[in-house]
């Protein structure tokens, strides 16, 4: 049988073709290389003892479910600070989103499957979610049906008070500390401008049960997120609300009312 061979350049389809997967698998490597490079400092980190530099590289929504105390006591429990070098097999990017899969190789020679999950967060790649010899570095325990409907109905009744005495100081007071690195009391009641100058008033809902729906759930950035409304009358109070948890506690990060036609949101 005769083969017959088809050269460009003096390079055979064969080898054109050879090349030419060296070349995107080379492309793709270095396309996801800042996730791998975010993930070995991080854990590098955590080799050398150095927590609270680890814990810095961490995304809001991780230190939202784990303070700096917790972490170091998680990340000693786990063992990842025996760590020494790791092996990927699976690295992805996807817009902001990142991941990295593989093997770690720890002080004693033993390995251990890790995966860790990464969001771009003003300009750098951060840590949101670790899971290590098959067990989450960081996993809040989500609230009950009725601890829910109690944080749903302190933080709108909170915010009436607010839009009611045209003074979010105290409501501000009252938000994660993540969030209050964003925002200011003025910027509150700036955004909620309209209900202050419309007289907006969601008070009787305190007699009432929110109906929450879909059920509360984590985000990827570890955020729990609440939705649901309100049956008051003629308008139904409509909420979004995102909390963190710190220090064991879920705090306000992010709030929507929608009361009939008006709608704020920060």
């Amino acid at each position: 049988m005769r083969m017959r061979w088809i050269v460009v350049g003096g390079i055979s389809a064969m080898g054109l073709l050879a090349c030419l997967g060296v070349v995107l698998v080379a492309g793709i490597f270095a396309l996801t290389r800042p996730v791998v490079d975010a993930s070995e400092q991080f854990l590098g980190l955590l080799g050398q003892g150095k927590t609270a530099e680890a814990y810095a590289l961490t995304a809001e929504g991780f230190r939202a479910q784990q303070d700096e105390a917790s972490f170091a006591g998680a990340v000693k429990q786990v063992g990842l600070t025996e760590y020494v070098s790791a092996s990927w097999h699976s690295r992805q990017i996807d817009n902001n989103e990142g991941s990295t899969e593989g093997t770690v190789t720890t002080k004693s020679g033993t390995t251990k499957p890790v995966s860790l999950h990464l969001v771009k967060e003003r300009g750098k790649w951060a840590v949101v979610s670790v899971r290590y010899g098959g067990l989450e570095l960081a996993s809040p325990t989500l609230p009950s049906k009725a601890e829910v409907e109690r944080m749903v109905a302190e933080s709108l009744l909170g915010f009436n008070d607010a839009v009611r005495s045209k003074n979010f100081v105290p409501f501000y007071g009252k938000l994660s500390e993540l969030w209050k690195k964003q925002t200011t009391p003025e910027r509150l009641q700036k955004t909620f401008q309209e209900f202050v100058d419309k007289g907006i008033d969601i008070g009787p809902i305190k007699n009432l049960t929110p109906h929450v729906s879909p059920s509360p759930a984590l985000n990827d950035r570890g955020v729990l997120q609440v939705a649901g409304r309100y049956p008051t009358q003629p308008s139904q109070v409509r909420f979004e609300l995102e909390y963190a948890q710190e220090r064991g506690h879920w705090k306000l990060f992010g709030i929507s009312v929608e009361v009939g036609g008006e709608t704020s949101k920060q």
